[in-house]
């Protein structure tokens, strides 16, 4: 499916929102076993260097830097397509903010397994594409717009697991969850569930990273963490 996508793009038509949720699919099986495969071998890779055996600590590390280099040629990979086909090929807000969010994500998984120099620069380029993402997005979309959404909590996650910005994250996120609440009245019934289902994630994450602690109870929807 990525392939066959790839191609797709290639053509600078501007792609429906079944055929950018396909790219997105198609790229994110791949990644996400990479990113897993790559967790499995710096685990094993601790528990044998505990143990002080440097032989299997040298095989894994092949193992890792084999697996590196596919993740990131396919981080590179769709960072070009995105910079010389898909953000050139559409003048559509919710795309040219999908497609940023997307830009900053792939930064954000280079960052989770570059060297510290990689982290740094792969950091700053994903801060600089969700910065963008987010001016468009509450410049042009709907609070209870799934990408905006989408983008809100992806970039909140950042903030925290990258950044290591707690402050950041529930900054991020609360403004997004009051944002979406205060118009979520407005909205039909399979809208309404859609968004509903972010901003609960968004709502899990405000508990998970300010210990328990409610900070939504100024809102006119109160939950209890």
């Amino acid at each position: 499916m990525m392939k066959s996508m790839r191609k797709a793009c290639e053509h600078d038509i501007e792609l429906s929102d079944r055929e950018r949720e396909l790219l997105a699919i198609g790229y994110k099986k791949v990644m996400t076993t990479k990113r897993a495969s790559l967790r499995t071998f710096f685990s094993i890779e601790e528990k044998e260097d505990s143990k002080g055996n440097k032989q299997n600590v040298n095989l894994i590390n092949k193992k890792i830097e084999m697996v590196k280099d596919e993740f990131f040629n396919v981080c590179n990979d769709i960072l070009s397509l995105i910079d010389s086909h898909l953000i050139p090929s559409t003048n559509n807000v919710e795309s040219t903010v999908y497609y940023y969010t997307m830009k900053a994500n792939y930064f954000r998984y280079m960052a989770e397994f570059g060297s510290d120099a990689e982290r740094e620069g792969a950091a700053n380029n994903s801060v600089d594409a969700y910065r963008i993402a987010m001016e468009m997005a509450e410049s042009g979309l709907s609070p209870t717009n799934l990408v905006r959404l989408g983008l809100a909590l992806n970039f909140s996650i950042f903030s925290y697991e990258i950044l290591k910005s707690t402050e950041s994250a529930c900054k991020l996120a609360k403004k997004a969850y009051d944002n979406a609440i205060s118009e979520l009245d407005g909205v039909d019934k399979r809208s309404y569930e859609d968004a509903m289902f972010i901003v609960e994630i968004l709502r899990g994450n405000l508990s998970v990273w300010t210990g328990g602690n409610d900070i939504l109870r100024d809102n006119r929807v109160f939950f209890i963490a």
